[in-house]
């Protein structure tokens, strides 16, 4: 699914209910980019797809609309990172504290690199990993990867050359709105 020339597919989950375009200060390069952003019905960000190298012909960034869409078809996939010659995987772990129960949970980075340059950057803040210790947090991570990306890595942080992306996703945009409030 393309919006406004860019393929968002890799943002596009099964509890997707908008996308908001807007422009993501990067704090690393001090700098703002367009950025595609999907949420669920309870405003939680799903993943980000933020553009640091847009294209030349057919890119129309618009921030700040609200698209509420419907999912058609939904598949975990990296297909938004194609045509990047190396893919960076990264995490950012964080503590979570669940009653009396407390665990590590994590978002994982997934930075697109092309001819040597920032191309993209997708963010997926839904993984669905709960892990007691590092190890354990690490050793999901790779099956999760396996599993739903097709991606076979020893360890993250890591680069990655050559990922298979799947087939696109496919929405359909119901209402498109000003987003006043940008949650």
């Amino acid at each position: 699914m393309k919006l406004n020339g860019i393929d968002i597919s890799s943002i596009i989950s099964t509890e997707t209910s908008h996308i908001i375009t807007r422009y993501e200060f990067v704090d690393s390069l001090a700098e703002e980019f367009p950025a595609y952003v999907s949420y669920d019905l309870n405003n939680n960000v799903l993943r980000k797809l933020i553009i640091f190298d847009p294209p030349k012909i057919g890119f129309n960034f618009y921030p700040n609309y609200k698209y509420t869409v419907k999912i058609i078809k939904s598949t975990d996939n990296l297909y938004s990172l194609k045509g990047s010659d190396k893919v960076l995987i990264a995490l950012k772990a964080y503590k979570k504290v669940i009653g009396e129960m407390s665990g590590l949970m994590t978002k994982l980075h997934f930075l697109g690199i092309k001819n040597e340059r920032l191309y993209r950057m997708l963010i997926l803040n839904d993984v669905p990993i709960i892990a007691s210790n590092k190890k354990e947090l690490m050793d999901k991570l790779i099956d999760y990867l396996k599993e739903n990306y097709y991606v076979k890595v020893s360890n993250i942080p890591t680069i990655v050359d050559g990922i298979e992306y799947k087939e696109r996703n496919d929405i359909k945009v119901l209402d498109v709105d000003y987003a006043a409030i940008i949650p």
